[in-house]
């Protein structure tokens, strides 16, 4: 999202800096490859950059410092003050996080976030649920600015062709449309519930149903034997782990159904792009997933692979029309609610008045 939201600013009214706290990746690359500047601290292997970030912030004293997740937010908010920045605007982008599933460090880090709460300027949150769960926890903003995430619709759109493209690339090419593909993209996380969905998987296999499972994300491969072990061994045909790709708008509109089943979401990307791709969509019911869904999905609740295997046959058993129906409609929310130029206006808005 800060990718899209960067690329999408009018950069004759607003000039951004991004400091990585990390090393390169792929997304700084692409980045810097369209004109904006990334500067990387690597803090796991150089701690002193944070020295670097000071000087970073005094060089290029800007009107607004707009950090992007806990570690960002306590570190940027107390260089930032250092520096004399003016303002420093927060971005929390999740809501029901199980803190228990992290490292003890990041438990710490949103504890010191939550006592220093009162500090930046303006709290963004991508969702109503974001705000809830954050004051439920003790923040205390000056004030709460809630916009949600957008989408490039001329990027992420049907397209009639992928489901075939991509059958040739798992090399099924004989299998011309007779398997359902139920995709799950998401990094390997302990949020993302992937036994969930695995155990859902291997339930409708049961039930007779002939569907194929796409998943992709970071650690989404066959090397990670955390993820593999969840899955029986005669079943692991029906199983395709394609890891972390950047080119997620070619298998969103391959998709028959697209899945997003997190412990706690915000507001879920993945939800809102499968959307624009024109698939319908099963979410668990946390966050604002079912705001976003509305009637072109189905919303289930969480750890119940039970529930989600219902859903998804549900969805087969309408037949083809109708959840082409569904997909069109899914489509028109987003453009209508999530466009991306819209969100990024009001970004802009929020900016330009904090500078003035």
């Amino acid at each position: 999202m800060l990718q899209k939201l960067l690329l999408g600013m009018d950069r004759d009214r607003l000039l951004n800096q991004v400091i990585c706290l990390s090393g390169p990746g792929c997304i700084g690359v692409e980045l810097t490859e369209c004109g904006i500047q990334v500067h990387y601290l690597d803090l796991r292997k150089r701690p002193l950059g944070l020295f670097r970030l000071y000087s970073l912030l005094r060089f290029f004293a800007p009107d607004v410092l707009q950090t992007w997740l806990y570690h960002a937010d306590l570190v940027g908010l107390i260089f930032g003050k250092l520096a004399r920045v003016k303002n420093i605007c927060w971005n929390v982008r999740c809501s029901q996080m199980d803190f228990e599933k992290y490292r003890f460090s990041t438990k710490w880090i949103v504890r010191l976030c939550t006592q220093l709460s009162f500090k930046p300027q303006t709290i963004i949150s991508n969702s109503r649920a974001g705000v809830r769960h954050h004051i439920g926890i003790g923040y205390k903003a000056k004030r709460w600015k809630i916009i949600p995430n957008g989408f490039d619709l001329s990027k992420f759109k049907p397209d009639q062709n992928s489901k075939k493209k991509l059958l040739e690339e798992l090399r099924m090419e004989h299998d011309t449309g007779e398997s359902f593909l139920i995709g799950f993209i998401a990094r390997y996380d302990p949020m993302k519930d992937h036994q969930t969905f695995i155990d859902a998987a291997n339930l409708l296999i049961d039930r007779g149903r002939n569907a194929h499972f796409i998943l992709a994300g970071k650690d989404i491969t066959w090397e990670n034997p955390a993820l593999t072990g969840k899955i029986p061994a005669h079943f692991k045909n029906k199983f395709h782990l394609l890891g972390e790709r950047r080119d997620v708008e070619r298998i969103f509109p391959a998709l028959d159904i697209a899945c997003c089943i997190s412990l706690g979401e915000g507001f879920s990307n993945v939800i809102g792009e499968a959307m624009a791709s024109g698939v319908p969509c099963v979410v668990t019911d946390v966050g604002d997933s079912a705001e976003i869904v509305g009637d072109t999905g189905r919303v289930v609740p969480v750890k119940d692979a039970g529930a989600l295997a219902d859903a998804w046959e549900e969805l087969l058993d309408m037949g083809e029309e109708t959840r082409q129906q569904l997909a069109e409609a899914a489509r028109m929310r987003v453009e209508e609610h999530y466009e991306i130029s819209r969100i990024t206006k009001r970004y802009e808005h929020l900016y330009t008045r904090l500078a003035r």
